[in-house]
């Protein structure tokens, strides 16, 4: 048989590698060496755990970042809360919450946890806000 390497490297030539979800010549999803990502693909657990921690430490970076920069003061609980948003909304839509996070900035926990409860976001994760706004104003672990 064939030495294998050999094989694999020939294959990632002439596939190309691209590091983001692009469209093929048949427009059928695909990402790095010609991977397709056909609906209903199983996803090995061993790579969604290493994209979900890709992922999760990208929520904590971008959450200090906007804490930093919004200058904003806050226990361990209500950073996981940012963080958690983070993750879903990602830096841009959590942006846009500029109500809580005025009142995050003035400490003012009641206010930011009915802000996040008035938003769009509240209707499109249910329970997880009604959970996250109470973490946010309480201090405590839910």
């Amino acid at each position: 048989m064939v030495a294998r390497d050999h094989v694999k490297n020939m294959i990632k030539l002439h596939e190309g590698y691209r590091g983001e979800v692009y469209s093929d010549s048949v427009g059928v999803l695909t990402c790095g060496w010609g991977h397709a990502l056909h609906e209903g693909s199983e996803i090995p657990l061993k790579v969604n755990e290493l994209l979900f921690e890709i992922d999760f430490n990208k929520a904590v970076d971008n959450a200090m970042k906007l804490v930093s920069v919004r200058s904003i003061q806050v226990d361990d609980v209500r950073f996981a809360v940012i963080t958690d948003m983070m993750f879903n909304l990602g830096y841009k839509g959590l942006s846009k919450f500029k109500n809580m996070l005025a009142a995050l900035q003035s400490e003012d926990y009641v206010t930011a946890s009915r802000e996040m409860l008035r938003s769009k976001w509240r209707t499109q994760v249910g329970k997880r806000a009604e959970k996250l706004a109470e973490m946010m104003e309480t201090g405590r672990w839910v």
